[in-house]
Parts: C-alpha cells; sequence; structure tokens
C-alpha cells in the first residue's frame, strides 16, 4: 500500500487534499441525525461514490471526519481507510467525559491513520457553567501528545471554547465551517469578535468547510464577509479546504464546492500560499509533515 508520505509526492498546483469529508452506511444504526425526509442525505455515501466522480481528479486525498458519535463508527472509518490509500486519516470520535477516554485512544492511536478527534456542540453545551476536571485533563493529554481536534460548534458556543482553551494554550485544534457565522443574515458580529480571539492560538486552524450549504448554493456575496474576515485571522498557513461532502449536496456538487473555494482565494495570495491552503496546511495540521 501507498505510504501516506509517497501519496503527497504527487502534489501539483490546484492539486487538493480534502480535508473534511463524510461516508456512512445506513444500516449501521448510528447516525440518528440522517432522516428519511431528508433523501440526499438518507443514502449510503461511500469512498467509491466520492472517487468515482469524473470532475475530481485533482484529488490527492482525503480526511474522513466522523458523522456518528461513536468509536464504532471511528473504527468503521479506519477499516475503510485501511482498505483504501486515498483516505489518509481519520478524526474519529470519543467520548471526552468517559473515563475510558484516555485508554481508548491510546489503542486508537496504535493505527496510523487514526489522526484526530472531533468534538462537537454537546461537548461544550455540557460544561458551560462548571469547568469539568476529566475534560480538562483529557485535552491537557491531547496537547502534550500534539494530537489534533476538530471542533463542530456555532457562534454561541465559541466563549466556551475560548475558556477551555485558556487551559490548554497550545491544543492543536481546527475550527470546522469557520465556526458557524449567520452567512443568511450577514450578521459579523458577535461571531468576527470571538475569531478574533481564537485566532491568537497559535495552533489553532480554521476550515474553509461546509460553505455552499448556508449559502444556498454559489452565492459569493454571501460568504465573502466571513471568508475575508478569517483570511485577515488565520492567514494562508492556518487556513484549510474542505469540502463536507457530502453534506454539500445538498446545495451543490463536488465541482461546485471546489469552485467556490477557488473564487473565494483572496487575490493577493501567492501560488504558494493558495497551495497551502489547498493541501498543505492540512498536511501540517493532520501528519506534521
Amino acid at each position: 500500500m501507498t505510504s501516506i508520505r509517497q501519496s503527497f509526492t504527487r502534489d501539483v498546483n490546484h492539486a487538493y487534499l480534502d480535508s473534511h469529508v463524510h461516508f456512512w452506511r445506513l444500516e449501521r444504526g448510528d447516525y440518528h441525525w440522517l432522516k428519511p425526509s431528508n433523501p440526499v442525505l438518507y443514502q449510503n455515501y461511500l469512498p467509491s461514490d466520492l472517487f468515482g466522480l469524473e470532475d475530481n481528479n485533482a484529488l490527492r486525498g482525503i480526511i474522513a471526519v466522523q458523522a456518528a458519535p461513536t468509536v464504532a463508527e471511528t473504527e468503521f472509518l479506519l477499516e475503510m481507510a485501511g482498505k483504501d490509500e486515498r483516505i489518509l486519516g481519520v478524526v474519529g470520535w470519543l467520548d471526552p467525559f468517559a473515563d475510558s477516554f484516555a485508554d481508548e485512544y491510546r489503542r486508537l492511536r496504535n493505527n496510523r491513520q487514526f489522526v484526530g478527534i472531533r468534538l462537537d456542540r454537546s461537548v461544550f453545551e455540557q460544561c458551560k457553567e462548571q469547568v469539568p476536571y476529566c475534560l480538562i485533563a483529557h485535552l491537557r493529554l491531547l496537547e502534550e501528545d500534539g494530537f489534533p481536534i476538530d471542533l463542530l460548534i456555532g457562534p454561541e458556543l465559541i466563549p466556551t471554547v475560548l475558556k477551555y482553551l485558556k487551559y490548554v494554550p497550545h491544543l492543536k485544534a481546527v475550527i470546522n465551517h469557520l465556526g458557524g457565522p449567520p452567512i443568511q443574515s450577514g450578521d459579523l458580529e458577535p461571531w468576527s469578535a470571538n475569531i478574533d480571539e481564537l485566532s491568537s492560538f497559535p495552533n489553532v486552524y480554521c476550515k474553509w468547510s461546509g460553505m455552499i450549504t448556508p449559502a444556498g448554493g454559489m452565492n459569493l456575496h454571501l460568504l465573502k464577509p466571513y471568508i475575508r474576515h478569517t483570511a485577515e485571522r488565520f492567514g494562508p498557513n492556518r487556513i484549510m479546504f474542505g469540502s463536507d461532502w457530502p453534506v454539500a449536496l445538498m446545495a451543490g456538487t463536488y465541482h461546485d464546492v471546489v469552485q467556490l473555494f477557488e473564487q473565494l482565494l483572496p487575490e493577493q495570495w501567492s501560488d504558494k500560499e493558495r497551495a497551502n491552503v489547498r493541501m498543505h496546511n492540512a498536511k501540517v495540521f493532520y501528519f506534521g509533515m
């Protein structure tokens, strides 16, 4: 099997590492947020469905991100990654409040394709008021190991996340989907002020992912203020491309997602800086390369 490092030797201009892709098989039974009322998403999505597309020949690899809050789904993704060299890494799920967290984390780390853990809104909704010691201890373990986390949060929870980052200021973290700004309303505050604080932590990155769906399609004018702000705060070395496929299919094709991303890249950034966002920043964040 081709190694992760070997797969990156095929880098060319306009090559992509998609840092945010989901796969699921409904019969597994733990995707409780997927409902028959959404026929676009309520079907199986597997690697063959993504890599079989004709218009993604610039895709050099992907990071598969958890879509169910179970260790079983993490193992499902890792099993797929072991069979498909194009799945370079898996961002899985672990319960950060569980006594078994450290043992499960170390067990999963035996698999080199386990490259991250995602914490979602539910984690921080539970601890807005009180600071649970177990969560701090587990975040400190990840900080000491230099192990990345993805953060799926909205603007209302960024202040809580900031509170916890003060306990682990060197934690490697990436904000999914620009931190969920209110794209349709066009409001910048309080989201922008919170983004300013998040960007002050040197190991916090931002994913330009999950954009086409809340924008309702190829609506650049809605997205530009949020792209401009995150570009100014995180810069071209702490932003990475992510499609959020197949969720993005509710608003456009994979090709549309890539074209939207390309049209939003700041014109003043150099070719090298654009290449960083397309691919290299995700390599650094997830693989230390």
